[in-house]
């Protein structure tokens, strides 16, 4: 029964999401274009603004996605230092910021 349930999860995630592309291009940002494109072709005028508004939320989950990942992953991996020692501790989130405002520094310049 798993494997059935995996396996109709798999097939209808392959046969519908992945056919939802923006001239080759995936993701919220790629279905709200489509969704936009639909509306003015004439095709589901009545529900695009329900449409509309869920790709928004699917917009802020991913922009929320993209800023709290990686600020819990380095407070997580400098929160250990306090296991060395307890004198971390102060300057945790110091820390944290340096590292962070130095990645997205240099993710900027790339």
């Amino acid at each position: 029964m798993l494997w059935t349930l995996v396996m109709i999860v798999c097939v209808k995630y392959v046969m519908f999401v992945m056919r939802a592309d923006n001239r080759g291009e995936g993701g919220i940002l790629a279905l709200i274009a489509l969704v936009t494109r639909a509306q003015h072709g004439g095709a589901g005028k009545k529900y695009y603004g329900y449409f509309i508004l869920l790709g928004i939320l699917g917009v802020a989950l991913l922009y929320s996605d993209g800023i709290l990942t990686p600020a819990i992953t380095v407070l997580g991996a400098v929160e250990g230092l306090t296991e060395a020692t307890p004198l971390f501790k102060p300057i945790i989130i110091p820390i944290c910021l340096i590292i962070l405002i130095a990645l997205f520094l240099v993710q900027s310049l790339c």
